[in-house]
């Protein structure tokens, strides 16, 4: 007969602290609907546009492609530093649409090159997993705000269903999100948020990321997860917001607990050491909220029309 360990509180922590940090991502997205809108700081002009949602993936998919080849070269530092000048464009944009509702240029466009460069100069030399949760946590709210409000709930809800379509076939079918996964974690850079065991934890040099369980006797250090899990699924509690303001607050509530019911799921599976699709788990739970609660209590879907 097999028993199995029972599960400690202290094993539950690191779950626990990854899914707060979708609280944290979503919560401070909101804070910024109204002053990003106001300030007309949107993504697409015309929210209602499907052909929006159709560029955006191609550009996901063509950022992608770029990356995969790229990381082909120099053993992968040529990818690095490709990566590290598109963090150091975003952080430097994500300083300038925050400082900019307190200074006026030329001021905010010098406090946000020198914050910006600050950053990814720490980023860089040092790579703490703090320093790299910290800033995705700043972008990912930044990016889930700028996108949220640019796309209605509908497209939002379409362009979930596809993105988790595409993640299940890129990490289960053909591989290569664990390449491109791979390539980011060992860059140090902010694409993905870590979540140590303990607090004594130090980053290991050049991560290997399995598509099979490791073998018995081998444990993890730490949890990973991309940034896009938690900035996407969140783009919907933000477009709701967006769309019927405090109104559909039960709304944004419910997508919130159904993209957590999703991660509890995903986390069940994560438990076995073999790399999973986040999105599907996520995306669906949050459609689910999404729809469920509209129709229950609009008998619609919200932000249609």
């Amino acid at each position: 007969m097999v028993t199995r360990k029972p599960i400690s509180l202290s094993s539950l922590v690191p779950f626990i602290a990854m899914g707060s940090l979708f609280l944290i991502i979503d919560l401070l997205a909101l804070l910024l609907v109204t002053p990003f809108s106001d300030a007309g700081l949107f993504a697409f002009s015309d929210s209602g546009n499907p052909l929006d949602i159709v560029y955006f993936v191609a550009m996901m998919l063509v950022a992608t492609g770029v990356i995969l080849v790229l990381a082909r070269f120099r053993g992968g530092k040529l990818v690095r530093w490709v990566l590290t000048g598109t963090i150091w464009f975003s952080i430097f944009s994500t300083f300038y649409s925050l400082v900019l509702f307190v200074f006026d240029d030329p001021l905010a466009t010098g406090l946000s090159l020198v914050g910006s460069l600050v950053l990814i100069a720490a980023l860089v030399r040092y790579q703490r997993w703090y320093l790299i949760d910290a800033s995705a946590l700043l972008l990912g709210a930044v990016s889930t705000a700028v996108l949220g409000i640019s796309v209605s709930p509908p497209l939002v809800s379409v362009l979930l269903l596809g993105l988790a379509v595409y993640d299940a076939i890129a990490v289960y079918k053909t591989g290569h999100m664990l390449t491109l996964a791979q390539s980011i974690l060992n860059s140090g850079l902010p694409l993905m948020v870590v979540v140590p065991k303990s607090l004594d934890y130090r980053e290991p040099q050049g991560i290997k990321i399995q598509k099979d369980a490791p073998p018995p006797g081998s444990e993890r250090n730490a949890f990973y997860m991309g940034l896009g899990d938690l900035v996407i699924p969140g783009c919907l509690v933000v477009s709701i917001y967006g769309a019927i303001g405090a109104a559909g607050l039960p709304i944004v509530a419910s997508v919130i607990i159904g993209t957590l019911i999703g991660f509890v799921v995903l986390s069940a599976f994560v438990v076995s050491g073999k790399p999973q699709a986040g999105l599907p788990f996520l995306c669906s739970g949050a459609i689910l909220g999404y729809v469920v609660s509209s129709f229950i209590l609009l008998g619609h879907l919200a932000g249609m029309g």
